[in-house]
């Protein structure tokens, strides 16, 4: 009786350890599918600027505004919605011509702000003081629809400033700067939220906030640097996402903003330089924060700078980085 009791104590275990590990290995097997769903899930989940064209809405109302820009015998910044579209820092002899989109700095259709500022500039590599009395200065907005390699005109130049004029001649001769401003309206399908809810950056510590500019910039080089396609492609992702859809990019120009990013891990003599010679400046009425040189040579030019060799020469690649805190957030991220 007792070899009977003690056998079926011992078959008993046996079959209680038999299933004990069949619930292990079946728990390990469930840990380990669950694992790797996970990790099919994040991947499946990430962010891929290439792809953005997908979520591109209006594609058949597509259009590209663009300002059209003649500045003689001065400097300039033209600022649309207090965000910076063209500039020039330089030599003001003859006249500087150029067409800018704008389209990226256009949140939504309906009533636009430019203000459009003169400085002396230079002679002979020599800062002038007061802005010369031939001033002349030109800019037109005009809409166009490209379509493959043709262009068509949907919105015929208008213009929203020309000094001198019949009804505004140029009385700033002998100043130190001039500054026009006005509005001008555009038709747009799209509505995008940018940084126009995003915190006034000026009412923030400015000594707090410049270590978290310079973090952030740096954070960007380091990328860069590492070749880190992953963390470039998140910094940046809101940023792409805002501009595919207010350009109306298609597949293959999707493709090419990715790649602009991509090209500098492919340069082996691309080297970030060291900050320098910068200053934050404020954009979009306080919502927006970047880092700007200082220096004649690159004066108004992003701080943020790599050095590559193209042809037995230095390069420089210059990196804008507009920084904004969106709305119930501490943390600065790239949107601009």
């Amino acid at each position: 009786m007792r070899l009977n009791s003690q056998s079926c104590i011992l078959a008993f275990l046996n079959n209680l350890l038999k299933n004990t590990m069949k619930r292990i290995i079946i728990y390990l097997l469930m840990g380990a599918s669950l694992t790797s769903c996970a990790q099919k899930e994040k991947k499946m989940n990430t962010a891929s600027i290439a792809d953005l064209y997908k979520e591109v809405k209006f594609k058949e109302q597509k259009i590209s505004y663009r300002a059209g820009i003649q500045v003689g015998a001065c400097n300039f910044q033209l600022l649309i919605n207090d965000v910076p579209v063209a500039q020039n820092f330089g030599d003001v002899q003859g006249t500087f011509s150029t067409s800018s989109p704008i389209n990226s700095v256009l949140l939504k259709g309906g009533r636009q702000t430019f203000k459009l500022l003169l400085y002396p500039g230079f002679h002979n590599n020599q800062p002038l003081t007061t802005l010369s009395e031939n001033v002349r200065v030109r800019v037109a907005i005009e809409g166009l629809k490209y379509e493959g390699e043709g262009v068509k005109t949907v919105v015929s130049p208008y213009e929203i400033i020309q000094v001198p004029s019949a009804e505004e001649p140029f009385v700033f001769g002998g100043k130190p700067t001039a500054v026009y401003e006005g509005t001008f309206s555009v038709n747009l399908p799209y509505e995008v939220t940018g940084w126009s809810k995003s915190k006034d950056l000026r009412k923030e510590d400015p000594d707090v906030l410049l270590k978290q500019v310079l973090a952030a910039n740096q954070y960007f080089s380091n990328l860069i640097t590492k070749k880190d396609e992953q963390g470039l492609q998140e910094m940046v992702y809101q940023k792409e996402k805002n501009y595919a859809q207010m350009m109306f990019l298609d597949q293959a120009a999707t493709a090419n903003q990715w790649a602009s990013y991509t090209q500098n891990f492919k340069d082996p003599t691309l080297e970030m330089r060291p900050l320098e010679h910068y200053r934050l400046k404020f954009y979009g009425d306080g919502r927006l924060v970047t880092l700007e040189r200082t220096d004649i040579a690159n004066l108004g030019e992003p701080a943020l700078r790599a050095r590559y060799q193209e042809n037995g020469r230095n390069m420089i690649n210059a990196f804008y980085l507009y920084l904004h805190k969106p709305e119930g957030s501490d943390k600065l991220e790239v949107i601009h």
